[in-house]
């Protein structure tokens, strides 16, 4: 199933945590490695859910959804579902509250040169148009202009812009199309 379903189906709530999951307890190397992993397409693990028709009770939802038929329940993968949740939507999934996102990565950015990610360094990353905050680029409403940035590093470096534009596109491409990466899924 791709990532980008994945996500949509948490949205809507087909697809939920039941309560007796552990809570949220990845760190944010642990999530910017898996994001790391993702764009160099290494393997990331496959999903258990469970698709019943009576859910056990649920994180942060009093009743089950009202729905026709059946919801998937996350039995294995929250840790990973939870993390590309709040670095592609950029929000918090329902089935968790503020505060209980202890270790919140949506300061992540990407080196849109050289595919690096790093949690937000203001002496590093102030004024360096190459690095983009990972939730800007899968935000649809945020323009990231390569040949913009391409024409300002470019004019620091001697790079052929067009050149360093198409590379800057080609990363951020890479980072954007790991919602069609396809999970294997049990059930």
């Amino acid at each position: 199933m791709q990532i980008g379903e994945l996500i949509a189906d948490i949205r809507k709530r087909d697809l939920v945590l039941p309560e007796f999951q552990r809570e949220f307890i990845w760190r944010r190397a642990q999530m910017r490695e898996l994001l790391s992993s993702l764009t160099r397409d290494y393997p990331i693990g496959s999903l258990l859910f469970w698709k019943t028709d009576e859910p056990p009770q649920l994180k942060n939802i009093n009743e089950p959804p009202d729905k026709l038929g059946t919801v998937s329940v996350i039995l294995d993968g929250q840790q990973r579902l939870t993390t590309l949740y709040l670095l592609i939507r950029g929000e918090i999934p329902h089935y968790y509250g503020k505060h209980e996102i202890k270790y919140d990565p949506r300061d992540l950015y990407c080196n849109l040169q050289d595919g690096t990610f790093q949690y937000y360094q203001k002496a590093l990353m102030e004024g360096d148009a190459l690095w983009q905050r990972v939730v800007d680029c899968f935000d649809s409403k945020c323009e990231i202009n390569v040949f913009r940035i391409a024409q300002q590093v470019g004019s620091k470096t001697g790079q052929d812009h067009f050149e360093l534009a198409q590379e800057l596109q080609n990363r951020l491409d890479k980072l954007r199309h790991i919602t069609e990466r396809d999970l294997p899924v049990q059930y």
